[in-house]
């Protein structure tokens, strides 16, 4: 079976018409496509399972938003479809599944099938590709993060996919599934209980205690075919746990929280920076009159010393012995008289003789000048010390020593410039960094880590159960036996329980019987899955590595000969999901040919697989929990996987692509046209081709497909 072409008409992303080829090219089997980061990668993958399942993969968000938002713009009443062609067997096949933006949000829509150009049924597509296989044939990029096959280095560890499912669907062993019900169904049948006219207590109590067991041993056997699916899906809610756990490690959690506080701490200071310079700007601004005061108070000071050098202050004689004097016309001091010449002198001595309370007052007052020179001093200098601080936290160049106001002004005009543009840069780089975390704080009582631990001790108790499973179905088996016995012995007097118990007895070892060809489907089809898996990874890594199928289908891997585990690398658990999914579907073609023949009993477990013959597989991102080296094995070793393979990746990696060339049958890229991206070619085979546009009248994105190559 390949696959030939998708259209897609205004499904998600792509708007308006848009078709892949298939390269269906044994040589070359790869068909590539790539797609930047919000091109639609996911709805690509999920135009495949929609067409064929109308369902969507784990994780697909939406699935009530189909028709593409720029077609409904221009037409409310736009409808989206997405067909699929493919071939198996000579005859070809249609898929077309269409939906209208009325029907969407209700799961509505439109299917046609058709073989060979005539109307087909649903049916024809499943027989080919049976729902189980779904989640093995079209893989998303965050399942080869989360599915624990990817855990291969641990003995029992059981895969997140119901590979029985799958098998016992590949082989037709639903009608095994369905017998089985069916027979139980018929056991509990009214048809099978005694009349109401026959009434015999002991042949009742029998009766009922048959009919309690032969509940238990129904709830056993259905909980025991229930249970590979629920351990799947609690498997794969683990790892998916798992993975959501990781980021909050206690390191890294420890690591973000450095970081966080760093950041914050450099806001904080910041903000208290520019404060701190404002107030000091607003002081600096109150005490100006300090500026001006201090030299008035420094001249008055420098005057009233001169005065002082000069006899003024305080005077050498008092002015009241001068007045006394010229009034007796001789000295108050020596008592000699007066002549003209000493009257002159004495009076002109007079005028420049302060009164003596004004002498008092000036000494007073260069005392109290002296004491606020002193003061001012001391403000200024530490106005100058909190400025010079500042300026060293902030790393401008500080006042000088004798620094006055208007050179601290200076100064801190500096200071607020700075801190300013410390403060603006510190918030938008706390800003990135809380946006851009990929590692959250956990939320109060809802922490990840804790839900990481449920899961995991969920997948164990299934796990446990699976493996007590068997014991209590034995132990319920012989005790419905032994109840069976007591009723059919009790009940012998009569001719129509006779052949009411006798009719339980047949349909019992029949239904005995399907189960058993279940069980055999199981246990050959994990034979052959084994087998299957060990030549695809031979195939993809030359390593001697034996991989063993538990009964669950659980995976471990080990080296020939020995028991214990061998640890794999990350490209290594990588391959081995990719083998994992290639097994399955080298098998589907033979398991597809043998149910058709229905020859399940003698040819399963001895089935040979070639990587010349698979169904397809759609794999998204294959490559992305791998670093440049890692990647390059693995897109070396893809092609050698199966006769068709759909790989959808971003252009990353595009030359570790292309150094495959000769097995890439079809390249394509989901052309990328934005308001928020970017303007980026990428280099195929020596020609540039349009990998994403910036235009800012586009909104949402829109995405076209573009054969490369």
């Amino acid at each position: 079976m390949k696959f030939t072409s998708l259209t897609m008409r205004n499904w998600r992303p792509f708007h308006g018409t848009h078709r892949i080829d298939f390269s269906t090219d044994p040589d070359k089997p790869v068909t590539l496509v790539l797609g930047p980061n919000g091109a639609g990668k996911t709805a690509l993958l999920n135009a495949f399972t929609w067409a064929l399942y109308g369902q969507f993969t784990d994780g697909f968000e939406g699935p009530e938003s189909l028709v593409n938002f720029e077609a409904l713009k221009g037409d409310a009443t736009a409808e989206a479809f997405v067909e699929l062609e493919l071939e198996h067997e000579e005859n070809k096949f249609r898929v077309r599944r269409a939906t209208d933006a009325r029907r969407q949000s209700n799961g509505d829509y439109d299917l046609t099938v058709t073989k060979n150009g005539e109307r087909a049924v649903e049916d024809d597509i499943y027989r080919i590709l049976p729902k189980p296989l779904k989640d093995l044939f079209f893989f998303p990029a965050e399942t080869f993060s989360t599915a624990s096959v990817l855990q291969g280095d641990r003995p029992g560890e059981g895969a997140s996919l119901d590979i029985g499912s799958a098998i016992r669907s590949l082989l037709a062993g639903d009608i095994y599934d369905h017998a089985v019900e069916d027979l139980r169904g018929a056991i509990a049948s009214d048809a099978l209980r005694p009349t109401q006219k026959y009434t015999d207590d002991t042949v009742e109590a029998a009766r009922r205690a048959w009919e309690q067991a032969q509940a238990e041993l129904n709830a056993a056997e259905e909980r025991r075919d229930k249970l590979p699916s629920l351990l799947a899906q609690a498997r794969d809610q683990a790892g998916k746990a798992k993975k959501e756990a990781e980021k909050y490690n206690p390191e890294e959690i420890k690591k973000w929280e450095l970081e966080y506080n760093d950041l914050k701490d450099r806001v904080t200071g910041a903000e208290k920076a520019v404060q701190q310079a404002n107030d000091l700007y607003v002081e600096l601004a109150r005490k100006a009159y300090l500026h001006f005061g201090h030299h008035a108070s420094e001249s008055a000071v420098r005057r009233l010393d001169i005065a002082e050098k000069a006899g003024l202050m305080p005077p050498r004689i008092h002015d009241s012995v001068l007045h006394q004097s010229l009034a007796d016309g001789r000295c108050a001091l020596c008592q000699v008289d007066f002549s003209d010449q000493a009257r002159d002198r004495v009076e002109k001595l007079l005028e420049h003789v302060t009164e003596h309370a004004m002498a008092v007052l000036g000494l007073e007052t260069r005392t109290q000048l002296r004491s606020h020179l002193e003061k001012t001093e001391r403000e200024i200098a530490e106005l100058r010390g909190q400025v010079g601080a500042l300026a060293l936290d902030l790393t401008v160049p500080g006042p000088p020593q004798d620094a006055d106001m208007k050179m601290l002004q200076s100064v801190l005009r500096m200071c607020i410039d700075v801190a300013d543009r410390m403060v603006v840069k510190a918030r938008r780089e706390f800003k990135e960094f809380t946006d851009a975390q990929d590692i959250p704080m956990p939320a109060q009582g809802n922490s990840p880590v804790d839900i990481a631990m449920l899961k995991q001790q969920f997948v164990d108790r299934l796990e446990q159960e699976s493996r007590d499973i068997a014991a209590n179905i034995l132990k319920a088996t012989e005790g419905e036996r032994d109840k069976l016995a007591d009723y059919t012995r009790k009940s012998s007097k009569s001719d129509g329980y006779k052949r009411k118990t006798a009719a339980i007895e047949i349909l019992r070892e029949v239904k005995d019987f399907f189960d058993a060809a279940r069980k055999g489907l199981n246990h050959f089809g994990r034979e052959d899955f084994q087998k299957a898996i060990n030549d695809t990874y031979s195939d993809l890594i030359a390593k001697p590595f034996e991989i063993r199928v538990g009964e669950d289908f659980g995976i471990s891997v080990g080296a020939p000969g020995r028991d214990e585990a061998m640890p794999l690398s990350q490209s290594e658990k990588v391959l081995l999901l990719i083998a994992f999914l290639g097994a399955i579907a080298r098998l589907a073609p033979q398991y597809a040919e043998i149910a058709r023949r229905n020859e399940q009993f003698q040819r399963t477990g001895d089935v040979a697989t070639s990587k010349k013959v698979g169904f397809p597989v759609v794999l998204d991102s294959p490559t992305s929990p791998l670093d440049n080296e890692y990647e390059a094995d693995v897109i070396k070793a893809l092609p050698q996987l199966l006769p068709q393979i759909v790989i959808i990746v971003s252009a990353k990696s595009v030359e570790a692509w292309e150094e495959i060339s000769e097995h890439i049958g079809s390249a394509n890229i989901m052309e990328l046209t934005s308001h928020k991206t970017s303007n980026r070619v990428v280099k195929w085979k020596g020609k540039d081709h349009i990998y994403s546009t910036q235009d800012d009248g586009v909104d949402p994105a829109r995405t076209r497909m573009t054969l490369i190559g």
